[in-house]
């Protein structure tokens, strides 16, 4: 039994190694299953951010839920992407979204241009090359995520 567990992750790891795809498609599952267990919970923290803030709890939920409407599930896997690649904090993403929904914008986490603002807002400096890289790495993913 031991050596077929063995054997069994070897073979698991060579396919990872050799074969790309296929760990670009674990990859993309590993974030679509993450992205689930966020898709409800996004919606609560941005209301519960703009409660934080100062707006009634049922106005904040109203907002939270309006903006997510559409594409709950897509923007919580690209909220994912855009942590995973350490281009900012799940909190900091959750503010920069609260603050969209607070003025009623809308928020495309697939366009390179919304990332970089978003990243500028966030740290309040100027970017680094090697940011704006993996800002556009970001990009090009959750664009394959809206699709």
């Amino acid at each position: 039994m031991n050596s077929q567990n063995i054997l069994r992750i070897t073979l698991f790891i060579s396919v990872l190694a050799f074969n790309p795809a296929v760990a670009q498609t674990l990859s993309q599952r590993t974030l679509s299953a993450l992205a689930t267990q966020k898709q409800n919970g996004l919606g609560a923290e941005i209301a519960k951010h703009l409660e934080a803030k100062g707006l009634e709890a049922e106005a904040a939920r109203t907002i939270g839920k309006s903006f997510l409407q559409k594409n709950h599930t897509q923007t919580a896997a690209m909220v994912t992407n855009i942590v995973h690649h350490n281009i900012a904090t799940q909190e900091d993403v959750v503010a920069y979204l609260s603050d969209e929904a607070l003025f009623r914008h809308s928020a495309d986490l697939s366009d390179y241009d919304t990332l970089v603002r978003m990243a500028t807002q966030i740290h309040q400096k100027k970017l680094s090359k090697e940011m704006l890289t993996r800002l556009q790495t970001v990009a090009q993913q959750n664009s394959l995520i809206a699709v």
